[in-house]
């Protein structure tokens, strides 16, 4: 890191400040007209403090020298004998949206284009020119939604709105590279206004802006970098814990959620600081020159409750996830950041970043990453309502399963509709012979849902009551195999990294729970298992039989001829060495 340089001209200070690109596109957030009952649902949604994200100016020579101090390994900035990061609760302050709720995913996007997605929940598909790969462009969003007709109908008021935050969080929280697009992924999580607010926003928009970072720390690269994600919440961070880093302020403004409304609006001027000046102040910030404490003044009663962000979450070891973006959170390495004592922390274990990608169901492929996410946020219960405001118990964050539990008259249909999403994961195993993994899960799924459900004691609830007539708008993630608790365990503030499965040569850990007997294999004992490992080996001798086929020669078994998987979590008792991609043996 350099210490010092020769002063710059205004031309090579122009040049350095032009290293950064700030993706985040702020400046038309108020242009929107809303009348009040999209301003209603604009504000029942949790995510309408974003709009004053546009109100706070960005140094980016700050943050371009900042990215030089991030560590992609641990997702922390390291200091000179210390270590910081933007945290779960810094989030949720500065920003003033919630971090406790379902992960940001979900499988009902699964092999779906931009255009039906588009179509499916605006009513409108952009032109070829306003899209690019898989986006489609803010200003595109911006020329078609932003204006409500004389006398508008339910319908135009809900595409309009939904438009309007998509815009909101592909603006604030979640800009591309591309500056100027968005995914209508996030489409499906939009889609019921009531339910928008249980998902941790928050936290997806801190996976993102770790990505951006971890990037940014890794390019070599001499041309333009990039900052994508939420610049105002990195912004804001700085200001709130580098006194030195701050504007020139004309008073000490209230301590308010968002905090972002701090900084914005009351700076005086900006000082000019030169990168070689940031540089050599970053160089010598001790632990004494941080504000390592910035809410403590702050009143309890003044933070909202979709705001709330308890220890038991952001002093917690865990994995934050936004779609295909995977990242961990190691708050235990900047422990001063919550009133804690600092102790000497190890080496993490590397972890793999994917790009996105429509053909994988990441609910699935994050599900254990998902289920300790769920644990911290599930043990906040007690204490906390911010949850309980939103859903409805704890297990129906997450459990789609409960849906058939909400209406007893809709039971065997709720698990119907519910199986049939695992349909197109299966199928395309059959098709391609790939995806052991997700196959396993959605077997576990449906094993799941069946036995919520009660099928197994009849479908007499279908004609106990119920018109028939309700319907399922919320998107619900899909659920998790129950045997997964088994290897996730109860979470721990100082416990293992997250991602230890991983370094122990798998990215899915194949849960104990699921090679128990169940059924008729359960009766059989250790009977049928030898029996079984001896027609393994071709032997001609049986024992359970008592000895009356001694002398026959067991006929060779015979295999299927159906491109089946053998998945690690479904493997035979007796079939030891064998393979995910070997046929099930009938």
């Amino acid at each position: 890191m350099e210490s010092s340089e020769a002063v710059p001209t205004d031309k090579g200070r122009n040049q350095e400040a032009r290293e950064l690109s700030v993706c985040q596109t702020t400046e038309e957030l108020k242009t929107w007209n809303l009348n009040e009952r999209q301003q209603q649902l604009v504000d029942a949604s949790g995510l309408g403090n974003l709009k004053y994200m546009g109100d706070l100016a960005i140094n980016r020579t700050v943050l371009r020298v900042f990215c030089e101090v991030w560590s992609k390994e641990t997702n922390t900035a390291r200091f000179h004998d210390f270590e910081m990061a933007p945290s779960l609760r810094d989030t949720a302050y500065i920003l003033g949206i919630p971090i406790i709720g379902r992960a940001v995913t979900t499988g009902a996007v699964l092999n779906m284009s931009s255009e039906e997605l588009l179509l499916q929940y605006l009513g409108r598909v952009p032109g070829s020119k306003d899209c690019r790969g898989s986006r489609v462009k803010l200003s595109w969003l911006h020329s078609k939604f932003s204006q409500l007709s004389e006398h508008p109908t339910d319908k135009e008021i809900a595409c309009k709105t939904r438009a309007y935050l998509l815009y909101l969080i592909g603006a604030t929280l979640f800009s591309d590279k591309d500056k100027g697009y968005v995914s209508p992924k996030y489409l499906p999580l939009l889609s019921d206004f009531d339910k928008v607010r249980e998902y941790a926003w928050g936290t997806a928009a801190l996976a993102h802006l770790y990505k951006a970072l971890s990037m940014l720390a890794s390019s070599h690269s001499i041309a333009r970098k990039r900052l994508f994600g939420s610049a105002t919440l990195l912004m804001g961070w700085i200001y709130e814990y580098i006194p030195a880093m701050r504007p020139d302020m004309e008073d000490d403004p209230a301590l308010v959620v968002p905090r972002v409304c701090r900084w914005a609006g009351h700076a005086i001027s900006q000082p000019a600081k030169e990168a070689s000046d940031i540089r050599k102040a970053f160089s010598q910030l001790r632990v004494s020159d941080v504000n390592w404490e910035p809410y403590k003044g702050m009143d309890p009663a003044s933070i909202p409750n979709m705001c709330s962000a308890p220890d038991s979450v952001c002093f917690s070891r865990t994995w934050l996830i936004n779609f295909n973006v995977r990242e961990v959170y190691l708050p235990d390495r900047f422990a001063r950041q919550f009133g804690q004592e600092q102790h000497p922390v190890g080496d993490v274990g590397g972890f793999q970043r994917h790009q996105w990608n429509a053909s994988v169901d990441w609910s699935l492929e994050y599900a254990s990453e998902i289920k300790h996410f769920e644990q911290l946020i599930n043990a906040t219960r007690p204490d906390h309502t911010a949850v309980a405001a939103t859903c409805k118990t704890t297990e129906d964050v997450f459990t789609p399963a409960s849906t058939a539990r909400e209406f007893p008259g809709l039971n065997l249909l709720a698990v119907v509709e519910s199986i049939k999403k695992e349909l197109p994961t299966i199928t395309r195993f059959l098709e391609q012979r790939s995806l052991p993994v997700e196959v396993a899960t959605s077997f576990a799924r449906i094993h799941e849902l069946l036995e919520d459900s009660h099928l197994k004691e009849g479908n007499a609830a279908v004609d106990a009551g119920g018109d028939g007539t309700s319907e399922l708008t919320a998107p619900h993630p899909p659920a998790i195999p129950p045997c997964e608790e088994a290897i996730i365990g109860t979470a721990d503030p100082h416990g293992p990294v997250p991602d230890e499965a991983a370094q122990n040569g798998s990215d899915h850990p194949v849960p104990e729970c699921c090679d128990k007997p169940t059924g008729e294999e359960e009766e059989k004992g250790e009977d049928g298992k030898a029996g079984e490992e001896e027609a393994s080996e071709g032997s001609e001798d049986s024992e359970e039989d008592g000895g009356h086929n001694k002398g026959r020669k067991r006929p060779p078994l015979r295999r299927s001829n159906r491109s089946c998987v053998q998945a690690k979590r479904f493997k035979n008792r007796g079939g030891k060495g064998s393979q995910a991609s070997d046929p099930i043996v009938l």
